[in-house]
């Protein structure tokens, strides 16, 4: 009997996303095993998290890395040492930081997410560039910018079409002389996003280490220049204090190291055709299957290169057959009348296996 068996918790397949309430990816076998081979030693956590660091910011061609519990607490993290800068005690102050001359974080009102949550835990206040509904042009976005600012946050992906292109933000931020950090959490694939936005000026950049790189679902990364770096460092976990609650594990440092590796050994135009072909299976049985106005996606649900297909069911509501699917251990996306098959973190039986209950399922009439 399996862990889940003994608990009694179901176990279902993954057609939905990489989200964290279902899971986010799913780790290989040579991830297991650097976590496991790190797990029979103790360490100097210090040197371990420096000397990943160092290896991963090779692999991905910045200057500097740094391994979190995952990218919302790389999000505090990045507003805390914005907040604090070299500052011992301003550091062990937070999240107090009234008596900081800068203690706000800008964030684009557009990009609102409940991940702003993660930058005020630092203790900084949040101040919105632009009103609701409208768009958020660079003079806007410079007008949001006083003295106070500690820190721009920029989120891909939510609220673009209202908001700037990044390579504005950036040069705002360059000539008010403040830090801009891009949260591109889920922006993979493709691989070369991993160094683009440094490469754009970004000077720190967070992304989620256990959705499309599958390592260890509580992990995170975040790259930058080599001073932030340090200074995560010095004042990270296991430092006590607001980020104490950020550490990465030696298991999850060793398990993100595997990942990555993993990641980009694949080629990314073979990468692209693996993802492709599982869609097509699934486009294919939605067709069998009567679905309407099926129609394939050439990117995720955040804009990430990750295709996924949408179909409305013939015979049942979409929010039906999307129960009627998860009772038979499949996870979908919903929208709208339509349903979305996202096999981004399947494999191609396990894919074969979703299309057939998703046949049986959807060939079957369900209640409304």
């Amino acid at each position: 009997m399996d862990f889940l068996e003994e608990i009694g918790a179901r176990r279902y397949l993954n057609a939905e996303d990489t989200f964290t309430k279902n899971g986010a990816s799913r780790m290989s076998p040579a991830v297991y095993q650097a976590m496991q081979e790190a797990s029979a030693w103790w360490v100097d956590l210090y040197e371990v998290q420096r000397e990943t660091g160092r290896a991963i910011a090779r692999m991905t061609r910045n200057e500097g890395a740094y391994i979190t519990s995952g990218a919302a607490c790389g999000l505090t993290l990045c507003a805390a040492a914005a907040l604090c800068g070299e500052d011992w005690d301003a550091w062990h102050a937070l999240p107090d930081a009234s008596r900081l001359a800068k203690n706000e974080a800008v964030l684009l009102t557009p990009q609102l997410t409940p991940y702003a949550c993660s930058v005020a835990a630092s203790g900084a206040r949040i101040v919105q560039a632009g009103a609701p509904g409208e768009y958020v042009s660079a003079r806007v976005l410079e007008q949001a910018v006083t003295e106070k600012t500690a820190v721009i946050f920029y989120f891909l992906y939510h609220g673009a079409c209202l908001s700037l292109p990044l390579e504005e933000a950036l040069q705002v931020a360059k000539a008010k002389g403040v830090p801009l950090v891009v949260d591109a959490a889920a922006q993979l694939p493709p691989a070369e996003n991993l160094w683009k936005y440094t490469r754009m000026g970004a000077d720190l950049v967070v992304f989620s280490g256990g959705k499309a790189l599958a390592g260890p679902q509580d992990s995170g990364l975040v790259f930058g220049s080599q001073k932030w770096i340090e200074r995560f460092i010095r004042f990270g976990a296991p430092e006590a204090g607001v980020c104490r609650g950020c550490k990465a594990t030696r298991e999850s440092m060793a398990g993100l190291y595997a990942a990555l590796k993993e990641f980009l050994a694949e080629d990314e135009e073979a990468r692209q055709k693996q993802l492709m072909e599982k869609c097509l299976l699934g486009r294919r049985t939605m067709e069998r299957c009567g679905f309407r106005n099926i129609r394939l996606d050439p990117l995720g649900p955040v804009g990430q290169a990750s295709p996924r297909v949408y179909g409305e069911p013939p015979t049942a509501t979409a929010a039906a057959l999307r129960e009627s699917l998860r009772e038979a251990g499949l996870l979908v996306g919903l929208e709208g009348e339509g349903i979305w098959f996202h096999p981004q973190m399947l494999t191609l039986q396990q894919t074969q296996e979703a299309c057939r209950i998703l046949a049986e399922q959807a060939g079957r009439p369900a209640q409304a």
